[in-house]
Order: structure tokens, then C-alpha cells, then sequence
């Protein structure tokens, strides 16, 4: 990334997603994942697998999947749910090829976990408007890297940060990706 795309906060404390003027929240890392679990996980056809309720859960829901790459999405998904006081979590690991999800948008939901664990990572604008979405101002979030990604629903004077997937089938690439939402309905929070 570079110097203009690391205005968005880089650091290890998630909480300074809670910040107004922090749209994108970037984690360096290399997930603890062996090539032979991605390799099986990219074998599998296109697909999205879907989980929702607590992050304990995750390990049972996930059982048939290796266990290097299970073992990272609970962890991902228990410092997600900590880090926006909920109990419980919405997790989607997509195997995508194709170029959905390619317009520059911003989602509609409060925070959003993005971490691409194979093939080309996210495009951000972290700064872009509602009038200002081009691609000139896209950066890619490095493969690997976790991004917290504010949303239009967050509040008031917190902008949300614009992105899209790169275009995966123009690319002929493959991608594996981790995004993790809060539910789909209000709960009480639980202390953190």
C-alpha cells in the first residue's frame, strides 16, 4: 500500500475503526495457513459458505474444512465480535473467479472484516466520496492483510470506506476470501 492509501489506520488495535475519521482499518499479516489447505480450498468449485451465530461455533459449522484455515477464521471472527461488543457474528468464505462485486461502492452495514487469503486482494479509495468514486484513486489491499471496512450505516460523520473486488475472472485468477458482518438483527452488546 501505499503512503496516500495508509491515511486509513494500520495497526494491530481494531478499535480505532471506532474513530470517525478512520474509514478503513488495515492489518499487515501472513495468515497462518499452509499452501496445501489453500490449494484444497481453491480446488473446490465456486462457492460461498455461509455461517452465522457465535464464533465458538464456527469450528463445528466449518468441521470439513482444514483446520489451519478454520482455526483463522474463529480467531478472526472472535476479535471481530470483541471488537464490535456483539455475541454473535455473520461469516462468509467465498471462492470467487468471476467479476462480481466490481463497481466502486461502499457496503451497507456498519463494519465490515475483508481478508483475502488467496489472489488479488481488495481495491480500496478510503477516501473517496459519494461524487468521487474513480478508479485512479484505487489501491490494493495486499494479499493476506486484514481490512475493517466502515460502512454506510455506521453514524453519522463517519464516512465509509469505497471499494470493490478486482475483476478476478478478467484477471483469470482465483480468489479466497474472509468476510465477516455483524448480524443481521440488533442484540444486546456484550462487554468488552
Amino acid at each position: 500500500m501505499s503512503a496516500a492509501a495508509t491515511r486509513a489506520a494500520v495497526l494491530d488495535d481494531w478499535s480505532t475503526i471506532h474513530t470517525p475519521d478512520c474509514p478503513l482499518h488495515l492489518e499487515p499479516r501472513d495468515p497462518p495457513i499452509a499452501a496445501a489447505s489453500l490449494a484444497a480450498m481453491l480446488a473446490r468449485p465456486p462457492a460461498t459458505l455461509e455461517y452465522e451465530g457465535a464464533p465458538d461455533g464456527i469450528a463445528d459449522h466449518y468441521g470439513d474444512l482444514p483446520n489451519d484455515h478454520v482455526t483463522d477464521v474463529a480467531a478472526q471472527a472472535r476479535r471481530f465480535a470483541k471488537v464490535m461488543c456483539v455475541a454473535t457474528v455473520r461469516v462468509r468464505i467465498e471462492r470467487v473467479d468471476s467479476n462480481a462485486c466490481k463497481k466502486i461502492h461502499a457496503d451497507y452495514t456498519d463494519v465490515r472484516l475483508i481478508t483475502t487469503y488467496a489472489g488479488p486482494g481488495t481495491d480500496v479509495a478510503p477516501h473517496a466520496s459519494e461524487d468521487d468514486r474513480s478508479e485512479c484513486c484505487l489501491e490494493r489491499v495486499p494479499t493476506g492483510w486484514i481490512g475493517l471496512f466502515k460502512g454506510r450505516t455506521y453514524g453519522s460523520n463517519h464516512p465509509p470506506c469505497f471499494h470493490r473486488s478486482p475483476p478476478a475472472g478478467d484477471l483469470g485468477a482465483k480468489r479466497l476470501v474472509l468476510v465477516i458482518d455483524t448480524p443481521s438483527s440488533p442484540e444486546v452488546p456484550i462487554s468488552q
